[in-house]
């Protein structure tokens, strides 16, 4: 686990890295998961990072595997201390249909090297929800993502974020079905204090994310061996249709026996 990508891409940094990535769109999102199922509690948000979305949500609590993240989320000023726990996606310290609804958002899935250690989160969701639970599963729009890297060639992107200088390049691995990102971090220019409260010191920070690319029949199947059938779905946090925005928001029902949409 130490050496694995995401030990190291989700460290102190990174709610600076995604700072675009803020409350105002965590109320959007929420929003309309409202229009899509009931958000019945309790509620976990699995990967929920720095906790910007538990703060909007009622008898929620966080699972994360970042120390660092789950230090930010526990400093947020909130009237009531936040509900935490570390742990790892696979096998989830919670008791079987303990949770009225699981949260998966910002792509916190397919981070594993074969579609087989990838089911596994899968059939931890559907153990810890109580039968007619729903899991909110927010993924790219694995459509788009190939039309736009399905040439092979990288596709490079600078930008700064708060003291860091940052450059991402993406680029889709057919053989293994894998979008990778490499990721170098910098300190700009006079900001390396700051930078190094981040984590990223003079010498800089590098690494690789890894998530797996799956068609929308594919996260069906998956999740259907598991008992959970796709009941709703969006294209994008402004509620697009499926295939009309960048993002699949997929809804799960545990135990109903219906299909997809």
């Amino acid at each position: 686990m130490a050496d694995s990508w995401y030990a190291k891409a989700f460290g102190a940094f990174y709610p600076v890295l995604y700072g675009h990535r803020d409350e105002g769109e965590a109320r959007q999102v929420h929003r309309l998961l409202g229009t899509l199922c009931p958000l019945a509690g309790p509620v976990l948000d699995l990967g929920c990072g720095d906790g910007r979305h538990l703060v909007h949500l009622e008898s929620a609590m966080g699972l994360d595997l970042s120390p660092e993240l789950l230090q930010a989320a526990r400093r947020r000023p909130v009237p009531v201390p936040l509900k935490l726990i570390r742990g790892d996606l696979r096998d989830l310290p919670l008791a079987t249909a303990s949770c009225g609804t699981v949260l998966s958002l910002f792509t916190a899935f397919g981070y594993f090297a074969d579609a087989g250690a990838n089911e596994r989160p899968v059939a931890e969701i559907a153990r810890i929800l109580l039968p007619g639970g729903h899991w909110c599963l927010d993924y790219f729009d694995a459509d788009k993502v190939l039309a736009e890297l399905g040439d092979k060639m990288p596709s490079d992107r600078r930008r700064e974020a708060g003291p860091l200088a940052v450059t991402e390049t993406r680029h889709y691995d057919e053989t293994r079905r894998i979008v990778q990102k490499t990721v170098e971090l910098r300190p700009l220019r006079g900001m390396s204090d700051q930078a190094f409260e981040l984590g990223v010191g003079p010498e800089g920070v590098s690494y690789t994310e890894e998530v797996m690319v799956f068609s929308l029949e594919e996260l069906d199947s998956m999740a259907a061996r598991s008992d959970l059938h796709r009941v709703a779905a969006a294209g994008s946090y402004d509620g697009a249709p499926l295939g009309h925005g960048d993002r699949w928001l997929l809804v799960y029902a545990r135990g109903t026996g219906g299909g997809s949409p």
